[in-house]
């Protein structure tokens, strides 16, 4: 959903694409060529189950280790997906074919693996290297265009802080930032390297191959995401994805919506989550606290009837056009389980958020819009009928609902569209390569370096031999003096 509006945008203006996606393109334009990576792994779509949500975790109850532990939880199965497609991606013929040919520039993802960066300098792919994110940086995407990522003010994406932390949530921030770092390095880059150097012979580490990216496009905006440090190489492009055409809603929802005197509610836990897996005593908690909302409810939730299963005011339905739901006038507010995508919907066509979040950058994400005052947090596992009804309660308040219209509007001013921004800088950067760095050098320096670990080593040895220096002299000094006292004594 990200990615597909760029590529074809591309092709559009004439360059030959060709594309290796787990998404092959429905009628791609003839210039665009596809690999299709169908296949050599789950796709996951509607695959989490919510009951594991449900079991206690003894780590929660220890402070600092126990969040920073659960923070990440989520590395190795980042990690086994990473390694599972690498493994198949770097036997590809059809990839390896593709990989021969040249190119004025490479797009990659920048996410949980490297694997592509190790196949581009195997084949001797001499091209510019571009990294697009479905969201925001991940703890290893700002060092590789020397952006600051200081965990003093920069929440981690796998944390759940805003910009603004107390001393143990800054404690916390950099312990994630360090680790998964540290984990990324060990268990992701390493291995990865060893698949590639099996088939293929020797190759720098990923980590070195990372430091040669010429630009990185970001699925973020400042007015939801924050404002963070940044380089002329880091690009922000959130909302990319939206299209400027909406299609009509379905005749059962847009009847079921016009029939609304107070308006409507959207209520989605996104494409990952199998809502059906909702525990019966969640379900219901949801059931009586929007049961007694004057609003009626479109709620996405699985094996519904074809044209929804109506319960008093909410219709549950299959699958949801969710932007074009979003953007109907009659529609109110948004009940989310925090991915980028919908809250990006929703910041777009100023909808006010209750935010539910569940895992990985959720909860930044969560926190970041709750920072911008468009959205309340509510705990999954404190979830209880009073704290939703509470929180809706808050979010359906006019205070909120007019942040949200107020922060739409900072969304969409902007000098270009998001997607003529990524256009725009990716072909500059094929205009110009290396002759126009975009990154900063602070992305060569080691971490010593870079934290100045090696001048606060030599300020404070001056300053040791400083006191030392003095503290002789002052000794000397007090000796010839008690001297001359007892001289003057006798």
């Amino acid at each position: 959903m990200v990615f597909e509006p760029l590529l074809r945008r591309f092709a559009e203006r004439g360059h030959n694409v060709t594309v290796a996606s787990f998404f092959p393109m429905e009628n791609p334009p003839e210039n665009y060529d596809q690999i299709s990576f169908l296949g050599l792994a789950e796709l996951r779509l509607e695959s989490l189950d919510l009951e594991i949500f449900e079991r206690t975790n003894l780590l929660n109850k220890i402070p600092i280790i126990g969040n920073v532990a659960k923070a990440l939880s989520a590395i190795p199965s980042l990690a086994k997906s990473a390694l599972d497609v690498c493994e198949r991606v770097v036997k590809h013929q059809e990839l390896s074919q593709a990989l021969k040919n040249k190119y004025d520039a490479v797009i990659t993802e920048n996410f949980n693996s490297d694997c592509m960066l190790g196949l581009l300098y195997a084949y001797e792919v001499d091209a510019p290297v571009i990294s697009i994110l479905s969201g925001t940086p991940m703890p290893w995407t700002a060092q590789r265009i020397g952006a600051d990522d200081n965990p003093a003010h920069v929440p981690v994406i796998l944390s759940k802080f805003t910009s603004r932390m107390s001393f143990t949530e800054r404690l916390e921030n950099a312990l994630i930032n360090l680790l998964s770092k540290y984990l990324f390095y060990h268990e992701i880059q390493t291995k990865e390297r060893a698949f590639i150097e099996k088939r293929l012979g020797k190759i720098p580490h990923p980590h070195d191959l990372s430091k040669n990216m010429s630009l990185i496009l970001l699925n973020s905006f400042h007015p939801l995401n924050g404002v963070k440090p940044s380089v002329p190489g880091m690009i922000e492009v959130g909302g990319i994805h939206l299209a400027a055409e909406r299609k009509p809603l379905p005749t059962f929802i847009e009847k079921f919506i016009n029939e609304s005197e107070h308006g409507v509610i959207v209520f989605s836990f996104g494409s990952h989550i199998k809502t059906k897996t909702l525990p019966k005593y969640k379900e219901e908690i949801f059931l009586r606290a929007l049961s007694k909302t004057k609003q009626r409810v479109i709620w996405k939730f699985e094996e519904s009837d074809e044209e929804g299963t109506l319960i008093g005011n909410i219709l549950r339905v299959n699958w949801i056009p969710q932007y074009e739901l979003l953007n109907h006038d009659k529609v109110v507010a948004f009940i989310c389980h925090g991915g980028l995508l919908g809250m990006t919907e929703a910041v777009s066509s100023g909808k006010p958020m209750l935010v539910l979040p569940f895992f990985g950058d959720q909860f930044t994400n969560a926190a970041a819009a709750s920072e911008a005052g468009i959205a309340r947090v509510v705990s999954y596992n404190d979830l209880s009928e009073d704290t939703f009804t509470d929180a809706l309660n808050e979010v359906l308040g006019a205070k909120t609902r007019e942040t949200a219209q107020r922060l739409s509007k900072i969304w969409k001013d902007r000098e270009s569209s998001p997607l003529d921004t990524a256009v725009f800088w990716t072909e500059r950067v094929i205009r110009w390569g290396k002759a126009a760095p975009l990154h900063s050098t602070s992305r060569d320096l080691p971490f010593y370096q870079l934290a100045l670990l090696d001048v606060a080593a030599a300020v404070i040895v001056v300053t040791i031999l400083f006191i030392t220096a003095i503290c002789y002299i002052l000794v000397k000094i007090l000796r010839v003096i008690t001297k001359s006292s007892k001289e003057k004594i006798h």
